[in-house]
Formats: structure tokens, sequence, C-alpha cells
């Protein structure tokens, strides 16, 4: 039996280039089968009974396996940043002039699980110089890690300040965002004035987590991954909203979090771990998690379709350019239907179909090309065939469907999101419905859509909905089009659904603050919050609402709260 050296703490054991994690519900079962077992490392409990435990990548797929679990369900999901860098007035500033009203976000934290936060810009220090950011737990950095975590370090608003008086800041508090897009968000939300930019909600206080990027085995799983992919995964994300939530109980203070991140992996049900571990905790009073739609929906990174009887075949094309490393399309359909799949290649060679049999692995390289094709397929909540294509030659491939057993008859496909496969892979007939990302695609977070303010117009990548369970998405839609705020490097402008995330967090703050800490809803939750925000949305009379593109309307916290008047 395998056992992990006794001396190597679980921090150096995370921290090795061949860990790989994975996500559990917890069960007296899984710990009996950890405890025999020892090279299973047992990690964080997440809130709603999930667990992050950890052991080598090469035990991965057998633990699975002798548990019982599906390795697509345990596995972590790769998620990637939602906008893009490319002066607005913020959507609360009518509210914050209204007179006789002292709404900026007092009293409530805002929560970023992202690339970090330039704690050193003024955006998130108080007119005396001291910092408004309560915490920073850096998931890559080396030093006191939070109690439940065991890796990162965390630096407190003590030491912030202590580095802000420094000459040598970054010897005291050495966390930086070289990306620049957590600083931005959080700029968005809830920054103070600074060069002409004010957040939605100027005076909440800031919890930032740095997510630690996929390790190098998740490039080694996913080989047709873009080298200057940037991902997270899913345990990360879920421990980052942990410690934050975390964090809120210890200051005793409501929190809304800004989740702009997204990953087209998953059923986009609302059924994968991490959107479940969402719906549990949205539940939970004073917190709000307000979620980006997604920028996908001129992508062409999504399709469907319906078989109308059994034995009917349907094609999928996906057209692939030159110099291409990889490409992987996730197909899923309803548990009743039975779906199987070949492969066509551009130059006519054929896997022939390959009936479907849960958790098995086909894989093959092309006679005549270099092209390594796989087809796998899982039974889960709803039925899953992957099919991934390594070295793929340029041109037309086609994914043939079969319907085996047909009671309802659709599927959908999906290409990973962009930024997560080359720009030159995409279908050859997209469908912009169903590209909600997840998590947005979770139950109860607020979903957020992005449109153009000044010409009233959506913004052209802004996914549309609903999801696959099926629900109505967007919630409603925020302004998301070269949206300005600060960067490390100073001021800048961005445009997507991830901004009109962050604004609708600031939105989401102030009405926490209005609820729970003004004493008016003292038991104010997400659900609350997302319908007091409804109510307010503005819409057009040409307009039906709710719709897949607009959700229920136009964010406007000034006509949400006239409203309760």
């Amino acid at each position: 039996m395998d056992i992990l050296p006794k001396d190597m703490t679980l921090a150096e054991f995370i921290s090795l280039p061949t860990t790989a994690s994975f996500q559990v519900q917890d069960s007296d079962r899984f710990r009996q089968f950890a405890e025999e077992n020892p090279y299973i490392r047992i990690g964080t409990v997440l809130s709603g009974g999930y667990v992050i435990a950890y052991v080598s990548e090469d035990k991965l797929h057998p633990i699975l396996r002798e548990l019982g679990e599906t390795f697509i369900n345990n596995h972590p999901i790769d998620y990637t940043l939602l906008d893009s860098e490319t002066f607005e007035e913020p959507i609360t500033t009518r509210l914050q002039q209204m007179p006789g009203v002292d709404l900026r976000g007092q009293g409530v934290i805002l929560g970023f699980v992202d690339t970090g936060i330039d704690y050193t810009s003024a955006s998130f220090r108080y007119e005396d110089g001291s910092s408004k950011i309560l915490s920073i737990w850096d998931q890559t950095g080396n030093g006191t890690f939070p109690e439940d975590m065991q890796f990162g370090a965390v630096y407190t608003q003590k030491e912030i300040n202590a580095a802000l008086q420094s000459e040598s800041p970054l010897e005291i508090v050495p966390q930086q965002d070289t990306i620049g897009h957590g600083t931005f968000i959080a700029s968005v939300a809830g920054g103070r004035e600074n060069n002409g930019h004010i957040g939605s909600a100027p005076d909440a206080s800031i919890i930032a987590v740095k997510l630690k990027p996929a390790s190098p085995y998740y490039f080694r799983l996913f080989p047709e991954l873009p080298d200057d992919s940037i991902i997270f995964t899913s345990d990360n994300i879920m421990m980052g909203i942990e410690y934050i939530l975390d964090q809120a109980d210890t200051f005793n203070r409501p929190v809304a979090i800004c989740i702009a991140l997204g990953t087209n992996f998953g059923g986009h049900a609302g059924f994968s771990m991490m959107e479940e571990y969402l719906t549990y905790v949205c539940n939970r009073r004073g917190v709000a998690i307000c979620t980006a739609a997604g920028n996908e929906s001129n992508a062409k990174h999504h399709t469907d379709g319906v078989f109308t009887e059994a034995g009917q075949i349907q094609n999928i094309g996906i057209n692939v350019g030159q110099n291409v490393r990889g490409f992987s399309v996730q197909i899923w359909n309803e548990a009743w239907d039975k779906i199987s799949v070949a492969v066509k290649s551009p130059t006519g060679q054929v896997i022939n179909r390959i009936p479907f049999e849960s958790n098995i692995a086909f894989r093959k390289t092309l006679v005549l090309e270099k092209s390594l094709v796989g087809i796998g397929y899982f039974q889960l909540r709803s039925r899953l065939a992957i099919v991934e294509v390594e070295d793929p030659t340029p041109g037309i491939w086609e994914i043939i469907l079969q319907g085996d057993i047909v009671v309802s008859g659709e599927y959908h496909a999906w290409l990973p999101i962009t930024g997560m496969v080359s720009p030159y892979v995409e279908f050859i007939e997209p469908k912009p419905n169903y590209t909600i990302v997840n998590p947005a695609t979770s139950i109860g977070t607020i979903t957020c859509g992005a449109y153009n303010n000044r010409d009233d117009s959506l913004f052209i990548a802004s996914s549309w909905g609903p999801t696959r369970l099926p629900r109505m998405s967007p919630d409603f839609v925020a302004p998301g089009v070269n949206i300005g705020g600060i960067y490390p490097k100073g001021p800048g402008t961005s445009s997507g659904t991830g901004v009109a995330a962050a604004i609708t967090t600031g939105a989401a703050a102030i009405m926490l603050q209005w609820g729970i800490v003004m004493n008016h809803e003292p038991d104010m939750s997400c659900n609350r919050v997302l319908s007091l925000l409804i109510r307010g949305c503005s819409r057009s009379g040409s307009r039906e609402y709710p719709n897949v593109q607009w959700g229920y309307g136009k964010l406007d916290l000034f006509e949400s709260f006239n409203k309760l008047k």
C-alpha cells in the first residue's frame, strides 16, 4: 500500500506538481475509504458537505473507480476569466445622489474570487491612506494559510496597512495582481473615487481571494488547451468562496460575492458540484452571489438538435483551422434518451459508431492522418458523450449522432469557452441560445448579462438563455460595454458580462445594506435581493419579458428603491 511520507505536510503535498484534487460528497463511506487508503489526503470540508481531497495524479482514476464515482463528476472543472481589457457613470450614482439617501455599501463586504487585487491602488484606500480591504487570501503565496484550507497565505487588514505605510510594501504583503482582471472587477464593484472612477458600492469593505492557477497536471490532462490559457479550477474557486463566507461570519457582516469566471464544461443545468455548492450557500442569510452570464452568444461554441424517432441520424459539423492543437466537444442529453457517436475526419476516415456504455473510453489514431480521436460516455443526471481530437487535420470534422432510444430527443453540444479552445474551432451551424456559462447556470445565484447603455443595445457577445434545466436566464442585464475602471497599471476600460456582474454585485451590496445593516429586512438572502432587483428593472415596450437575451430587463437600482416606498 502506498503511503505518503509522514513528514510531508498536507500543504507540501498540495504544492507538488503531480498532486491532483477531486471533489466528493462527504459520507461515512468516503471517510472509511480514505482511512483505508492513506495516500488520500482530505483537505477542506465545504458548506453543504462537499469535500476537497488530494492524491497523486496516477491514483485519481483508480480511486474514483473503486469509490464508484465518475471522473467527470468528481474531477474539478476548469474555469477562465470573462471580459477583456479594451468612463462610465456607475449604475448606482443616481441612487447615491438621491436626497436623504446614504446607501454606498456601508457595513457590507464585497467578495472577489479572481486574479487578486492591487491593494496599493487608491481605489481601495480611504482618504487617510488606510485600506478598505479586510483580508486577502493569496492561494499562490507561502505563509500563514487559512486554518481549513492548508495552502496559500492570508494577509490581514493590519498587515495590509503596515505594507501601505512602508517604502517597500511588497516585502510585507507580496500579493500582486499580475493579470489585472481581479483589480478591475473590484474597482467597478467597490472602488473609491480614483481618476474620475468610482465603484457601485464605494463604502463597502473588501475581501479578495487570488486564485491559484491550474497545475501542470491539468494541461497534461487537456493537451488541447492553448499555451496562454488562464485556467482556474472549481475546487479552488469553491474554497475561495468558503473563505470569504467564513470571514463574513467572523466580521458579522453581510456579503455580496462576484464571480466573473466561467466555463462551458458541464451540463448547463445547475447540477455540477460547483453549481450545487453555490445553490446551497445562496440560501444563507446575508449572502448574495452574482454570476456573469458569459460572453458566448456569438462564439459559435454551442449547437443543438432534436431526434424525432429511434434510429435517426444527425450530424454536427465542426470547422477546424490550421495549427490547432486539439479540441473537445461535450454532448449532453436527457437520461431517458440514448445517443451514440461516430466521427468522420475531413479526409473521410470514419470512427464507426461506438455504442453507449457508461464510463468507457475509446481512443484511436487515424490510419491516414496523425489525428488521435477519443470518445467517452458518462451516465450522470443526464447522459454525456465527450469527443476529443488531438492534432486534428484542418477542415470539416463531423460528429455523427444516432438516436438509439428517443423519448424527448433533445441534445446540446458545447465546445470549450473562449480562451480554452483555439479561435479557429467553431460549429458549422451554431445556436446562440443555451450559451449561459457555468456557474451562472446555478439555481439561486443572480445571473447578469450585459448591454450597451449608450445606444440601448445588447452587448454582442452577451450569452443567451435559457439553461438546460430549463430555467429562464439571464435574470437581467447591466451596463457592460466600455466600462471604466482601474487596473494595476492605471485607468482603463473593459467590456463583457464580467463587468456587468461587478456592477450588479455593488448593487446587491447596497440592497444588503438597506435590508440587513439598516434592519429593514434582517433575514434578506440572495433570492430576496434578486426579487427586488428584478422588480426595479426597466423594460422596453417593444419586447416581451422575461426573454432569453434581456431577462427581466435592465438593472435600475434607483427604481428598485422607488418601488420599496
